[in-house]
């Protein structure tokens, strides 16, 4: 169903762009300003009571079998960060390859692969998904007027409002240019035609603020309950024609 876009009824409740740092609330995504964990610091590793080890006493071991036994000691120590090293890389690396390079949403790939994912648990356990398509309709009018670093600016803003107030369940992607879609784990077709009213007031309500200069956007959103059977792509598929105006 196709959900018109809206003036603001209440006040504009404006939220100020930060500068760096990831906001408070929201799920845990990659963003432009994050950095690598400390260049994947080593892990520290705990002092080993050599005659401790294994049972052992100082006493049952001759000179060079305590200094191999430390050798391999520290051996282990060492493979122990490095095995640390190597799971913070793929961490990050997994997170980088996931999220939307402007914002904090996923991108396209991963989105695809949660909305499958959501589709297989309703298959399985009979439970309710729907899905939200939402344009940015003024993102042109804002690259055009004020530069493509206030367009990003809006981009990224858009997806830090929705991040922050929907649902930790819920799954919000960006697919591209304008365009982002949000799987409502567990909601039926009222209640996502609600939650698309709603997250249009929401959107609309609060501009991006970059110094004295303050970006309303205008929203349209289309509110799409999903068929268990429906393949994913069909389904987005539907979802942007009944946002199309």
């Amino acid at each position: 169903m196709k959900v018109e876009e809206t003036k603001p009824v209440e006040p504009a409740q404006k939220v100020r762009r930060q500068q760096s740092g990831a906001d408070k609330g929201q799920p845990a995504g990659h963003r432009r300003d994050q950095k690598p964990p400390d260049s994947f610091a080593e892990a520290a590793t705990e002092p080993v009571d050599i005659a401790a080890f294994h049972g052992l006493d100082q006493d049952d071991l001759t000179e060079k079998a305590r200094i191999a036994m430390m050798q391999l000691i520290e051996e282990i120590g060492q493979l122990r960060q490095e095995l640390t090293r190597q799971r913070k890389r793929i961490a990050f690396l997994s997170n980088l390859a996931d999220h939307d390079e402007l914002s904090t949403a996923l991108n396209r790939r991963a989105f695809m692969r949660e909305l499958a994912h959501a589709q297989i648990l309703a298959r399985e356990h009979g439970a309710e998904n729907a899905l939200l398509f939402v344009s940015i309709d003024n993102l042109k009018d804002i690259n055009d007027r004020h530069g493509h670093a206030v367009g990003d600016a809006m981009v990224e803003h858009s997806a830090d409002v929705m991040l922050h107030h929907l649902g930790k369940a819920d799954v919000v992607g960006r697919l591209g240019g304008a365009e982002f879609a949000i799987v409502l784990v567990g909601a039926g077709e009222a209640e996502a035609a609600e939650k698309a009213v709603w997250l249009g007031k929401l959107l609309m309500n609060q501009p991006l603020i970059q110094g004295d200069l303050e970006v309303p956007q205008v929203v349209s959103i289309a509110a799409h309950p999903l068929d268990p059977a429906e393949e994913p792509e069909a389904a987005l598929a539907t979802s942007d024609r009944d946002a199309s105006p």
